[in-house]
């Protein structure tokens, strides 16, 4: 489940093929390259709370254990994915699971930016899978992204939504790192949205590819 192939999105755009170099550090699915994430949540009725009923993680993903700090919504449990390696590294292959059950609630967002450090070989992708039960609610905010110089990064994010369920997501990414007179220096950002609804009927489908260098 966590081998190379399984956290690899087979749709990448061709306009990724001329960075496709090898690496000549650690390489494309080497331990620390994959990083993976499985979790469900579940509502529980006798602790009148959202749990977490699985919970399988790959280093460099991981995610802490549930919060419930809303006054308003105590029921909700609010998680962050965390990562030790501090950003996305050139080869780095990613994968998020998360599916919602039984009436569950919950908010979860990353510990902070998403930031794409400069690549000089290859590229970083990630897939992120949301499925939303019968009734559930969730919230799916994570930090922006932060495109360094020279990065190159591919995001699928895939929605499966119950007509009866609400799913919030934000995706925001900034010019890159303005304050370090980095300003649209990555080579390409391609951010891929789809959702479906539990009859597998397409909602809607977004996709944007941002290669600044490309004048053309």
């Amino acid at each position: 489940m966590t081998d190379l192939k399984f956290c690899f999105p087979e749709d990448i755009p061709s306009q990724f093929a001329s960075f496709d170099g090898k690496i000549p550090q650690m390489g494309v699915g080497k331990t620390g390259k994959i990083g993976f994430l499985k979790l469900t949540l579940e509502s529980d009725s006798q602790r009148n709370k959202t749990i977490i009923t699985e919970q399988l993680s790959r280093v460099p993903l991981y995610v802490q254990k549930a919060l419930y700090y809303d006054e308003t919504i105590p029921s909700m449990a609010h998680l962050f994915i965390l990562s030790p390696s501090g950003g996305v590294l050139q080869g780095d292959r990613y994968r998020t699971d998360i599916e919602l059950k039984n009436g569950a609630t919950s908010h979860i967002t990353t510990q902070g930016a998403t930031r794409m450090y400069k690549m000089n070989s290859n590229y970083a992708t990630q897939m992120i899978n949301l499925n939303v039960g019968k009734n559930c609610y969730l919230e799916f905010l994570p930090e922006q992204l932060i495109p360094y110089k020279n990065s190159r990064y591919y995001q699928r994010a895939t929605f499966n939504v119950d007509d009866s369920a609400t799913l919030v997501y934000s995706e925001t990414i900034v010019p890159g790192r303005v304050a370090m007179g980095e300003l649209f220096d990555y080579d390409i950002c391609c951010l891929k949205t789809l959702c479906y609804d539990d009859k597998q009927e397409m909602k809607f489908h977004d996709n944007c590819i941002l290669q600044p260098k490309n004048k053309q």
